[in-house]
Parts: structure tokens; sequence; C-alpha cells
């Protein structure tokens, strides 16, 4: 486990057209990227993407998987894959009549980690799996195969597997939000403050950390959510990151205060500064509750700025 204090190098890996470069879009700009995807040219090489996660510099090697440039990894295996902090593997749950190649491909860049002994820790992305095939069920099933196939063959990574769709910026977000958070003990401190305040102070639907590039710190959701409820939470959240973007980009001063939404439920984005940075807090909760959360809001603030300063270089 590296420190928090290092740049963190994140390698982005698949074959061509898995989705790579159009996952770190939906990420940068949060909204409005669709026709910017449309208009994506394949990868050449490598492209660098950087951004910041808790005052720590990110570097995103994305990595063109078309074959010429696969060839061109295997043969210079130390100079694209030494030193890497954290793998994001891409598969196109998609293109089935390639899934054999692309695991072989993992397999290339999973033998450079153990010959080197490099104990890196791996995010397989399902990606492409867009609203309308969620329930199809060969799409699950491939999933599942794949997931036991890997999970069996890699016995000594610490493998997260992932389902995303660049029609889902939730599930971008938590794809490398889950990736980043291991690098530091003090988010298991932090989750489990989200969700003692969730849970037993606030009893909100979902209670969410972002920092102020839109990457999930924490969170945490009600554990039984009525369907219709779910899916308006996801709208919400979504809503949220769209505010939280807009704040960044014009410079807001002020809080979003409580929106009404439909089933009688609220929500909040409230900022907290630290330092010289942004943070948000997004929170989803039943009316009934609001002057509760109101009274109890200025210690879980106080709380998650303790643990934000021990974390933050």
């Amino acid at each position: 486990m590296i420190s928090m204090k290092n740049a963190i190098k994140i390698i982005v890996s698949g074959l061509d057209n898995a989705g790579k470069t159009s996952i770190l879009t939906a990420l940068d700009k949060k909204y409005n990227f669709q026709q910017e995807i449309l208009e994506l040219k394949p990868t050449i090489r490598v492209q660098y993407h950087q951004t910041e996660f808790l005052g720590n510099l990110c570097f995103f090697w994305d990595m063109g998987g078309q074959e010429q440039y696969r060839k061109l990894y295997q043969k210079r295996q130390d100079v694209y894959f030494d030193g890497t902090d954290l793998l994001v593997y891409v598969i196109d749950i998609q293109d089935k009549e390639r899934f054999d190649t692309s695991l072989a491909y993992l397999d290339l860049i999973l033998k450079f980690f153990m010959n080197n002994e490099m104990d890196i820790p791996i995010i397989v992305s399902f990606h492409k799996y867009d609203p309308e095939l969620r329930t199809i069920d060969e799409i699950h099933d491939s999933i599942n195969d794949l997931r036991e196939l890997i999970t069996e063959k890699y016995l000594t990574f610490k493998i997260l597997f992932q389902q995303t769709s660049i029609y889902d910026i939730i599930s971008i977000v938590q794809l490398i939000s889950y990736g980043l958070s291991i690098f530091d003990e003090k988010f298991f401190e932090l989750s489990v403050l989200v969700e003692e305040y969730l849970v037993n102070k606030f009893n909100s639907t979902s209670l969410i950390l972002f920092d102020q590039n839109g990457i999930i710190i924490s969170e945490f959701y009600r554990e039984f959510i009525n369907p219709d409820i779910y899916i308006e939470l996801l709208e919400t959240i979504k809503e949220h990151l769209f505010l939280l973007k807009r704040m960044q980009e014009e410079d807001f001063s002020l809080d979003y205060n409580f929106f009404t939404l439909e089933n009688k439920l609220l929500s909040y984005l409230h900022k907290i500064k630290i330092r010289n940075d942004s943070y948000y807090v997004s929170i989803v909760i039943e009316e009934k509750y609001k002057e509760n959360l109101l009274e109890k809001f200025p210690d879980l603030v106080e709380d998650i700025s303790k643990i934000l300063e021990v974390i933050l270089p």
C-alpha cells in the first residue's frame, strides 16, 4: 500500500474500443460529454490524464488497446507497467467474441506484476453495461463467468469488479472512487462515520461525500430502498454531480438549499471548506427528518473535517 503523500500512477487498460477514454472523459466532464465521446478517435499509444484526489496528484495512463500497441507494451513492459499503483482493466461486456483476447491481455499485465512482486490492486470494469441490457440474462451470465475465471486464476491479487456505463455517470465515479480509496486506512474510519450518521443520526436515504472533482470519498445508502425511490435517488445524485461541477466552474459561494423531490424526499448539497479545497456532502432524506438533520449536521461536518485533516498531505 502506497502513501497518499505520493503521486499515484493509474493504468487504464483493455482492448481497443473497450471504452477506456470514454470512461475518463465522462469522469472529467460529469455532464454534457456524450457528443464528445461520439467524436473520440482511437487512442494512439498512451494518453495522459491528470486529476487531484485529496491533495495528491493522480496520473491516468490511458493505454491504446489496438494490437500494435499491445505488442509494443509487451516488448517494453518495464516502461509502461513498472511503478503502477492501481490497474483499471476495462472489458467491453458487449464484445463477447473478444473475451478470450481481453483475458489474455489482462494475463500479460498481471504476469508482469507477479514476476516483479508488485502487489497491485486491480479494478475490472465490465463496461458498456448500458441500462437497456441490465435485464438480459446473457449479459449477466457473461459477467458472472468472467468474474469467476479471473478470481480463480489470480488468487493473490485484490480484485474489485464493477459494472459501468457512460449512460450511468454514478457508475463511472464509483469505479475510480473505489480504486483510490484503498490507499489510506483512514477511508475505513470515514466509511464507518458516514454509515453511523446515515443509520443512527440522520435516518437518511443516502449520504455521500464528494471531493471538488466529483470523486466519491465515502458513501452509504439505506439498506432497503423502494424501487421507485431508488430511481429518483440516482437521478438526484446525478443532479448533485452536475451542481457540484457548476459550483466549481462558476465559483458559487453559497450552498444549495433543500430541494423537494417526490415521495416526500428532500435533497441537500452542502459545501465544506478545508484548507484551500472544497468538499461536498450530498444527502437525500425524508422530509420528516429535516429538522433533526439540521440540528446534527454541524457535528457531521466537524467529524468529517477531523478525518480529512489527517488524510490530506
